[in-house]
């Protein structure tokens, strides 16, 4: 969890403790990452619990490090 996790904690810039659609696209395309806007789309639907349109919340992120590792083949262990 460690890397991916800090990599989203500084992707906030705005430090609210939420995850806007363009701070994770910034937080993929540092980790190398291509296709960034389709990823996110998908990844917002399915970790987007609550429909706000940011991932927030320690369930939201927790969905969103299962799918990373899932999905983009992101190592979170």
């Amino acid at each position: 969890m460690g890397e991916f996790l800090d990599l989203l904690e500084r992707a906030d810039e705005n430090k609210d403790g939420r995850l806007s659609k363009d701070e994770l696209r910034s937080a993929l395309k540092a980790s190398g990452l291509h296709f960034t806007r389709l990823k996110i789309w998908f990844a917002m639907r399915k970790c987007d619990l609550n429909r706000n349109g940011v991932i927030d919340g320690d369930k939201e992120i927790a969905k969103l490090l299962s799918y990373a590792e899932n999905n983009w083949k992101i190592r979170v262990a």
